[in-house]
């Protein structure tokens, strides 16, 4: 339960089973050094902060010294993997939030199960470039998938026991012939 109590301030409470309190009893033991006082609050913080940098390295490309900017990345595409730089600027410009507006123009406020969403598909030859990707939340990436490759096909691609070895959407989907 998140509770405020004044600006900037909440109170945070839940119920925790006995292996999280040992581990909060360990992470308050070995951050001493960091932390003298033993503050959980202080220390919660710190590990949340870890956490979410290691999360969104792994996610969104995001490092202290990336490798490249986005001005050294080719954003043609050699495979499903996006590049990280590409990653971290979509990221970025879309604040970390859904980028989905419904008819009335209302932006999608959810900020987890996000997924790149390519507005020329990449089954179709859409490029890995900032141009070409959003962020979009699960449910919304699979309705705008719906759109570009019909409801029959990711239904099939839906109902695969183990998508990751068949093929792609792409693969299931035939090439334009002629200009869109």
């Amino acid at each position: 339960m998140l509770e405020p109590l004044a600006p900037a301030r909440y109170k945070v409470q839940f119920t925790a089973d006995t292996e999280l309190r040992d581990q909060l009893e360990r992470l308050q033991a070995l951050m001493r050094s960091s932390v003298p006082d033993g503050d959980l609050g202080k220390i919660i913080k710190v590990a949340v902060a870890e956490k979410l940098e290691r999360l969104e390295a792994k996610r969104f490309g995001k490092t202290k010294k990336p490798r490249k900017r986005l001005g050294q990345t080719d954003t043609n595409p050699k495979s499903r993997a996006i590049p990280a730089p590409v990653r971290r600027f979509v990221e970025r410009r879309d604040k970390g939030r859904c980028t989905y507006r419904d008819s009335l123009g209302k932006r999608c406020t959810k900020r987890h199960d996000l997924e790149f969403h390519h507005l020329k598909p990449f089954g179709r030859g859409g490029e890995h470039s900032p141009q070409n990707l959003c962020l979009m939340c699960r449910a919304h990436n699979a309705l705008l998938a719906e759109q570009d490759y019909g409801k029959e096909v990711m239904a099939r691609f839906r109902r695969s026991p183990s998508r990751v070895s068949q093929p792609s959407v792409s693969d299931a989907v035939r090439a334009p012939t002629g200009p869109p």
